[in-house]
């Protein structure tokens, strides 16, 4: 099958989305800065590889869904005009002769209002159980997007790949 990959943050979306949900959910839920502590030790793990981005994610995603529902936050996210704004235009113009992957680093829960948005029916994002804010395999970056797009498509070929950071993709 032949396909089309697009990258998420700093492609499609300007900037790192899951950053962006992150400060979209603060002020929203004043209730995560008690979350803070444990943040920056889970970012200081990381800074000194102790936790990769996977276990970083894990608290992240875990301290937020203790709070609130992660699906409809990411839909209320998706439903912000500051958020939509961040959409590149160039995407919805993209010639779609081939079937469009988006294949991101950010959580598909977090993805899965923006790939309706946008008309692409295949998103494969790092998984998350929204229960509890653990995610469920690796995150998806590098070789695991392959992989992941492997298991969805089997033997695929990709015509183009649009990526900000093809060395990371």
């Amino acid at each position: 099958m032949l396909i089309d990959v697009y990258d998420f943050d700093g492609t499609i979306y300007d900037g790192d989305s899951t950053a962006d949900f992150v400060l979209f959910c603060l002020p929203r839920h004043p209730e995560l800065i008690c979350s803070l502590p444990r943040l920056a030790l889970a970012a200081v793990k990381l800074a000194l590889k102790q936790y990769n981005l996977t276990q970083f994610k894990t608290v992240l995603f875990g301290e937020m869904s203790k709070r609130f529902s992660l699906e409809k936050e990411a839909e209320a996210f998706w439903l912000s005009e500051k958020t939509r704004a961040k959409l590149g235009d160039w995407f919805q113009k993209t010639p779609r002769d081939l079937p469009i992957v988006i294949a991101s680093a950010s959580p598909e829960f977090e993805l899965q209002h923006a790939a309706k948005i946008l008309g692409v029916e295949h998103l494969i994002g790092t998984q998350c159980d929204m229960q509890t804010g653990a995610l469920t395999g690796k995150n998806c970056k590098g070789a695991q997007k392959i992989e992941r797009i492997r298991e969805v498509f089997g033997e695929y070929e990709v015509r183009a790949m649009y990526t900000d950071d093809a060395k990371a993709d």
